[in-house]
């Protein structure tokens, strides 16, 4: 009988936001910036504080902890995750850096945020919800 759950292991850089820790796949992961004063977006949702631009990029950040819980982590830090379509920053204020991720990789809910975080995994140290860059760009391209 064929599984419908997706085994991993491979490469991530795992960073938190709060007290959650999230691991996205290390070829996406461009770099981690301290980034600028933003400008902020009218009428955008609160998880998105605003804009900033980076080497002739104007790139969205977003609050990883307002997506996923509704409460703000403050930092200044994010990590740049760069897709074909675009890219994007998420707040980060710890990265633990590059390592190998164990789990099965099935959507942590039904819908919203939590359909593009994958899990149960586990890095080296500590529990991660894995991000599916694609579907969270998407997600967020939604007005999510």
């Amino acid at each position: 009988m064929a599984s419908t759950e997706t085994e991993t292991r491979q490469s991530y850089l795992v960073f938190a936001c709060g007290s959650s820790w999230y691991a996205v796949p290390a070829e996406c992961a461009a770099e981690v910036v301290s980034f600028p004063e933003l400008t902020r977006v009218p009428g955008a949702p609160g998880h998105l504080l605003g804009v900033f631009a980076h080497r002739g990029e104007v790139i969205p950040v977003v609050d990883m902890s307002m997506l996923v819980s509704g409460e703000s982590e403050p930092t200044r830090r994010a990590v740049l995750v760069r897709l074909t379509r675009g890219t994007l920053a998420l707040t980060a204020s710890r990265v633990a850096g590059v390592s190998q991720v164990d789990g099965r990789l099935e959507p942590l809910g039904a819908n919203g945020v939590h359909l593009h975080l994958r899990g149960p995994a586990r890095s080296a140290q500590r529990d991660v919800a894995v991000i599916d860059p694609e579907g969270l760009f998407d997600h967020l391209s939604q007005g999510g």
